[in-house]
């Protein structure tokens, strides 16, 4: 007969209470897995040195630099690039080794961390101390505000504090020093200058003096001597405008090497990137200044009304004022496009001050152009003089402009020493750092919270991957999910406690052994009939009586079977076999497992004159027969092993043995071997009315089970149904009907014995 059970209802979606049941089942894990990791991490959480941490603010200011000093170079960068810039600078490495420096003459020296051995006694280098330094500290500029805060950590509270200071204060100099570094430089520059004009204005005075001591010429007429001191007035202005150009050269100069060592990567020169508008306003900015300064001039020559001459000239201020606010967003904008990408913003501010100062540049080579033209023009005057009068003029005008520039440049030397010596610091420490009252790490609450979480975690996920992989059906959900009808759930039999009610019954009788366990323990049904798992089997022998066949008819002949060794079929159908005989139906059981045999060995008899001995005609029935301690239960061993059990078992003898028990008999019962192993139980489910598959819990595989149907299927044989056998209570958490089930019972047997005492009284 066909079995139509549906396997694909093993695909049903898992319920909540099946993951409550794995977790129960894997608390074990769970709880072992928690505390492991627990106490891992309050080892080392307590183990650990502690880390301490101390902060300072400082506060850095956008004024006081030099673009805002002399000549009116103005800064672009805006204030989020200046505290980008900061903090750069406070992670660099030459503000680490100054640090160590710093430390190294300190007087607490010796009470640094840096500065101890290891355990080995080796000393950190001065590449490892500020490596060590840098790896310890932190910057981390505020939002939307100008403080940037200096964080440090060290093994002592002291270290952290002092270290931390240390850092801020060298920060705080060398930006003092670099902010007068660039009016050193400036005032050097200008020194040089003042003393190449010193020595040029002494030279013209002697060349002056010796002219008119040679030439016994005293003064020019006052036409000419006008017109000399235009002509030096125009050259100083052009010395002072070379001045300034070369200033602007040289400060060019020094922003296009920080810009190379900021990005290297640059594929053309910043002169050359500019856009069409950029160059039009350039050439546009020289214009306007050449017309400005030559317009100037107009009014020394009193060509201009003077009222006229200042509307024109403030005119053309604006003019240019406009052009050089249009030159800076251009510039700006070129910085910021694709044209000059840098992922530093220092670069594009870099690039956008280069622009303009390239631009201040082109208007100052304009200027000096146009004080060229007038030069010469003026020039051009004085050499219609005649010959002694025109040396005059020469040397006169020299020592004009030689004082002029010298002036000139004396006023300019003296505003930078000035600039210099009070120049504002921009950087201001606002918080010192103090010694911290506790540790930041280890953080002993946390890493403890995080430890039990992890240690939970890893428990739930090992459960859920062990039962992932275990393939093994554990509650008999599994089996109705499979299709199979469930006839009982039988609880794993302890074999200690059943110990103790045979010896309590029967005293220390000689019982034989089985690997030194009491073979008799199996038969619980008769020592314990009051227990949950007699009660179980109850169950098995009610669903099984009222069981019925294809033909309507109940099942008389039941073979009992499992798919692979070891998993209970004897004891079942042993136990089975006492409850049918206990409910006064004449029951036989026969034992047809001819490859291991113990049905003998569990009811103590011996096994010759057995169903072989039947089968091969040496015995009769009524020889093979023996009868049991428990009444209405008779036994037909299985005697001598044969060496082909397969085709004993197939003769016509067993048909006809079969056909003689079912007219002596009520109920009969067979033990056969494994499905898988030997073909005995497929040979024998011809000659029976059904078959019961035993099932052991957490070890019966599915992959078995489906594999035992298929051959089962293979002889048409009838499966009555499947018993989950070997249940452990406390793994079957969900199995709410069994739990009650249980307790019941225990709670009945109980309430018997307290009666019997009463009895007894």
């Amino acid at each position: 007969m066909e079995n139509n059970f549906d396997f694909e209802q093993e695909e049903q979606q898992i319920s909540l209470q099946d993951y409550l049941r794995i977790l129960y089942r894997g608390r074990w894990i769970i709880l072992s897995s928690f505390l492991i990791v627990l106490l891992a991490t309050a080892y080392f959480t307590f183990t650990t040195p502690p880390v301490y941490e101390a902060s300072a603010k400082i506060m850095v200011e956008s004024q006081g630099t030099m673009e805002r000093a002399l000549f009116n170079v103005n800064y672009f960068g805006n204030q989020t690039t200046l505290i980008t810039n900061q903090v750069e600078i406070l992670r660099s490495r030459a503000l680490a080794e100054q640090v160590v420096r710093t430390l190294e003459s300190a007087s607490y020296r010796d009470s640094l961390q840096i500065f101890q051995p290891n355990d080995e006694g080796e000393y950190m280098t001065l590449r490892q101390q500020v490596t060590w330094i840098q790896r310890h500290m932190e910057v981390a500029p505020h939002k939307e505000s100008d403080i940037i805060e200096i964080r440090f950590q060290a093994g002592s509270p002291f270290e952290a504090a002092k270290i931390c200071n240390v850092i801020a204060e060298t920060y705080r100099k060398l930006n003092r020093e670099f902010n007068r570094s660039e009016f050193r430089e400036l005032r050097q520059f200008l020194e040089r200058q003042l003393r190449e004009k010193g020595e040029e204005l002494r030279k013209s005075e002697e060349a002056l003096k010796e002219y008119r001591e040679k030439q016994k010429l005293v003064s020019l007429d006052d036409a000419t001597q006008e017109l000399i001191s235009r002509l030096a007035e125009t050259q100083a202005q052009m010395e002072a405008t070379l001045v300034e150009l070369e200033a602007a050269l040289e400060q060019k100069k020094n922003l296009e090497r920080q810009l190379e060592e900021r990005k290297k990567a640059l594929s053309v020169e910043v002169t050359q990137v500019a856009s069409p508008v950029l160059m039009e306003l350039q050439r546009e900015y020289a214009r306007k200044v050449s017309e400005k300064v030559t317009y100037e001039t107009l009014i020394a020559q009193e060509k201009v009304d003077p009222q006229v001459y200042q509307l024109k000239l403030r005119s053309m201020n604006n003019q240019i004022k406009a052009i050089r606010e249009r030159l800076k967003e251009e510039a700006n904008r070129i910085a910021n496009t694709s044209m000059i990408a840098d992922p530093l913003m220092i670069a594009q501010n870099l690039v956008s001050s280069i622009l303009e100062l390239e631009t201040q540049i082109k208007g100052y080579r304009a200027k000096i152009e146009a004080l060229r033209d007038l030069i010469n023009k003026y020039e051009a005057r004085l050499a219609l003089l005649p010959g002694q009068a025109l040396e005059l003029a020469r040397l006169q005008r020299q020592l004009e402009v030689d004082q002029n520039t010298y002036i000139l440049m004396t006023e300019k030397l003296e505003e930078t020493k000035i600039s210099e010596a009070g120049q504002k610091e921009n950087v201001r420490i606002v918080d010192m750092a103090i010694e911290p009252l506790f540790p930041i790490k280890p953080k002993k609450k946390l890493n403890l919270l995080l430890g039990a979480l992890i240690g939970l975690g890893l428990g739930i996920g090992l459960t859920f991957m062990i039962e992932y992989f275990d393939n093994s059906i554990k509650n008999p959900d599994e089996l109705e999910r499979m299709g199979f009808p469930i006839l009982a759930i039988i609880p794993e039999i302890s074999t200690n406690e059943i110990s103790k009610k045979i010896f309590s019954k029967n005293g220390d009788s000689g019982f034989e052994y089985e690997e030194g366990r009491l073979i008799e323990t199996r038969l619980v049904t008769h020592f314990d009939p009051k227990s949950p798992i007699s009660e179980a089997y109850r169950t098995l022998r009610t669903n099984l009586q009222f069981k019925n066949i294809g033909t309507g008819t109940k099942a008389r002949a039941v073979l009992v079977t499992s798919s692979a060794p070891k998993e209970g079929k004897s004891t079942t159908v042993s136990n089975l076999a006492i409850t049918m005989a206990q409910m006064g139906s004449r029951t036989l059981l026969v034992d047809t497992d001819l490859r291991r045999p113990v049905i003998h060995s569990i009811f103590n008899l011996k096994k010759d004159k057995g169903i072989t001995n039947y089968l091969l005609g040496k015995n009769t029935f009524e020889d093979v027969v023996k009868p049991t301690i428990v009444d209405n239960l008779f036994i037909v061993t299985s005697g001598p092993v044969p060496p082909n059990p397969s085709e004993i078992l197939a003769s016509d003898g067993m048909r006809e043995f079969i056909q003689t028990a079912r007219e002596n008999f009520d109920m009969i019962l067979f033990d056969s071997p494994p499905v898988i192993a030997v073909t005995d139980a497929a040979v024998l489910s011809a000659f029976v009315d059904g078959l019961v598959l035993v099932i052991k819990a957490h070890q019966t595989q599915r992959d078995a089970i489906r594999r035992t149907k298929h051959l089962l299927d293979n002889v048409n044989a009838t499966i009555l149904g499947c018993l989950l056998n070997s249940v452990q209570i406390e793994k079957t958490y969900g199995s709410y009907y069994y739990y009650y089930y249980y307790h019941y019972y225990n709670y009945y047997g109980a309430d018997l014995k307290r009666r019997n005492r009463l009895k007894i009284l």
